[in-house]
């Protein structure tokens, strides 16, 4: 061959190469950020991580003075089945008297209603004063959110491109992960636990995610719709996974407590569903429906004085199931198990029965994975990868409705819902977030 024809033979060599290998994810070094994008990313997380710095200069020392986080309940539980009184785990009068004596003064106390698992785990803490147990609880979560930072950190590279600061004020700006710090909630253990699943599930280890799903299982109404999910799409490994470690540790909670407080954690919950009268004392209990972002806070919210408890709780119901069961449908389109995660998280909180402002933490997995993937593509992608990367901005500031509006926060789960499609459309559109994880 003319030694003048290489060149020539090397350029076509290299666009056939560039036309058959598809290019990656825009980086920090190929992104060129839009100015509108650098104002709301200077502008919206800033903000909200103000909000959650306020919260704890102004408001958190008078919580904690007065005993009045949520806390109280899951260190008293603990300190209940650590000295033996686990008989009185779900006693109402019990727990009111022991929130008393170990924290404040409350007329109403704040009612126990995790599987004991939760106070097995806590109970190391309950060794110490309620004030040293919060603290170290505290630092216990802001570890955790170190670690799901760290993880995270090769799906956080275009974030990094906006500003090099931007996914830490983020993290710290995400205000459900600001309420869950504040009132001592488990969850962070639990937006650990998806993380940690998330990453073992792009790397192929099924059976290892399911296990860390399948431990935090103390939040069962937002862990079992997910592993209802991957039993239809027939991920058996990871519910294998999950089934064996979720198994072992409701097992060791119901033994702590003993079979007669078992039965009474069952019958309780029955009775917070709606589908039996409230047990004693549990009946004084507030539930603000018009808080909780999930179909069944939409329903009773929007609902309310218009039909009874009981139709609400059927109509509700019956949505949850329309929500698994077209989530369950659209995700047997998605051949990325992580991409089903994100999918299962999302329609995990829209369809769990209780679920408040703390337990949308969960959705810092779903809302920085497809921001991250899908923020490069407002500069010249198409219009659905646009809408994809709206839902994901929106999914993130959202929650400072609960700031101006908490009385209309349900009204959140439409933009959850919102983001459950773009997230069902991404993933059959072949996104996968192991295509999108860079260098650390």
């Amino acid at each position: 061959m003319d030694g003048s024809e290489e060149p020539r033979v090397l350029l076509i060599s290299s666009k056939l190469t560039s036309d058959l290998v598809p290019t990656t994810t825009p980086t920090r070094k190929t992104w060129n950020v839009p100015y509108y994008v650098r104002g709301l990313a200077l502008g919206v997380p800033i903000y909200l991580a103000a909000i959650h710095l306020w919260t704890w200069a102004l408001y958190v020392p008078d919580f904690l003075a007065k005993g009045g986080l949520d806390f109280r309940q899951s260190y008293s539980a603990a300190y209940m089945l650590r000295t033996g009184h686990g008989s009185e785990l779900y006693d109402y009068d019990a727990q009111k008297r022991y929130q008393n004596v170990l924290v404040s003064q409350q007329n109403i106390p704040l009612p126990f209603v995790e599987p004991a698992y939760e106070a097995v785990l806590l109970e190391p803490l309950s060794r110490l004063s309620f004030r040293a147990a919060y603290f170290v609880f505290l630092a216990m979560n802001v570890a955790l959110l170190c670690i799901c930072y760290s993880l995270l950190k090769p799906w956080l590279a275009n974030l990094h491109a906006v500003y090099w600061w931007l996914p830490y004020v983020m993290f710290v700006g995400f205000l459900p992960i600001a309420v869950a710090l504040i009132q001592g909630q488990d969850a962070i253990l639990l937006t650990t636990g998806f993380v940690v699943a998330f990453v073992l599930l792009v790397e192929g280890r099924q059976y290892l995610a399911g296990i860390a799903l399948g431990l935090t299982i103390f939040k069962f109404q937002i862990v079992l719709p997910a592993a209802v999910l991957f039993l239809v799409w027939r991920r058996f490994r990871f519910v294998a996974g999950c089934v064996t470690s979720a198994s072992i540790s409701l097992g060791i909670g119901f033994w702590r407590a003993g079979i007669p407080q078992t039965k009474a954690y069952f019958s309780l919950l029955l009775s917070l569903a709606g589908l039996k009268p409230p047990l004693a004392g549990f009946d004084s209990y507030p539930i603000f429906w018009n808080g909780m972002s999930c179909v069944h806070g939409i329903v009773f919210s929007f609902g309310q004085g218009h039909a009874s408890h009981r139709a609400l709780t059927i109509v509700s119901l019956a949505l949850s199931f329309l929500v698994l069961a077209c989530t369950a449908f659209r995700g047997l389109t998605i051949r990325s198990s992580a991409t089903q995660l994100l999918l299962a998280c999302l329609c995990s909180v829209l369809v769990g029965h209780h679920v408040n402002i703390y337990d949308l933490s969960i959705l810092l997995l779903p809302t920085f994975v497809v921001l991250n993937a899908f923020l490069p593509k407002e500069q010249s992608g198409r219009r659905v990868d646009r809408v994809i990367a709206l839902a994901a901005a929106l999914m993130f500031s959202v929650s400072l409705g609960f700031s101006f509006f908490p009385s209309h926060f349900s009204s959140a789960a439409f933009v959850e819902l919102f983001f459950l499609v773009a997230i069902a459309l991404a993933g059959a559109d072949g996104f996968d977030p192991a295509h999108s994880k860079t260098a650390g």
